[in-house]
């Protein structure tokens, strides 16, 4: 069956008749014209109104369309964020489009777009990767200088004892009848640990050695009650921290 009628001498489709305003794209013929018309106007209200109904719905739909197409996206911004600036940046660019030299609005606003949000990407990865490198320098400064303090800790520490080791056998020697029974004997006990205490220290849970553990030890060096032990550790406290007082001095 024929699907044309006559008219006169012209035959004509049936159908209906295309829709001017069922278009592809965001930045058609209208909004060219529509951008031509707002940069010749000087009158401010009117440029709004045409910005305004016109060209930042074409904008906008362009600015999203990028992003999401190029994957433009700014890593440490929201999506709004990196909308609202682009389009602000879009806004500063248009009154330095040049009619003259042919191009269309849609082709000089999309490469512009495209470049800014591309350094604005660039800049974006740049500074996250150089706060990354500060934070690893500065965490690998602190862990230096924790280990350096941690050094002259255990430096300070192993001439404490040292010192109170020598100090303490001196004392010991000297049988000059000045201390009692039970300071010797806790001297003696004093003298063991100072002696070896990276080997005390190496078997103790977790490298402790805390008042538990030295009483512990001390009354079954000694065979002395807790009260007997603190009792004669009286001389040798004031001893060490006697010592340590020097050494902090120097």
């Amino acid at each position: 069956m024929d699907d044309t009628v006559t008219e006169g001498t012209v035959k004509k489709k049936r159908g209906r008749k295309p829709n001017p305003s069922n278009r592809s794209g965001y930045f058609c013929e209208e909004e060219e014209a529509a951008f031509r018309e707002y940069m010749e106007s000087d009158n401010k209200l009117h440029r709004d109104k045409i910005f305004r109904e016109k060209l930042y719905p074409a904008f906008t739909k362009m600015i999203e369309s990028i992003i999401r197409r190029y994957g433009l996206f700014t890593p440490s911004e929201d999506f709004e964020d990196t909308f609202h600036d682009t389009m602000g940046f879009l806004a500063t660019k248009m009154d330095k489009f040049d009619f003259s030299k042919g191009y269309k609005a849609y082709s000089y606003f999309g490469t512009i777009c495209k470049r800014h949000l591309l350094l604005k990407r660039t800049q974006d990865m740049k500074k996250t990767e150089m706060n990354q490198s500060i934070d690893s320098l500065s965490s690998g400064i602190e862990r230096r200088l924790d280990n350096d303090a941690d050094e002259q800790l255990v430096e300070f520490n192993t001439e404490l004892i040292r010192r109170n080791a020598e100090t303490l056998e001196r004392m010991l020697n000297d049988d000059s009848g000045q201390m009692t029974k039970n300071e010797r004997n806790v001297g003696y006990a004093l003298l063991d640990i100072f002696n070896n205490w990276e080997e005390i220290f190496s078997v103790l849970k977790k490298g402790k050695f805390n008042k538990a553990s030295f009483l512990f030890f001390v009354k079954e060096y000694t065979r002395l009650s807790t009260k007997e032990v603190r009792e004669a550790m009286k001389k040798y406290k004031t001893l060490y921290y006697g010592i340590k007082a020097d050494m902090i001095n120097e």
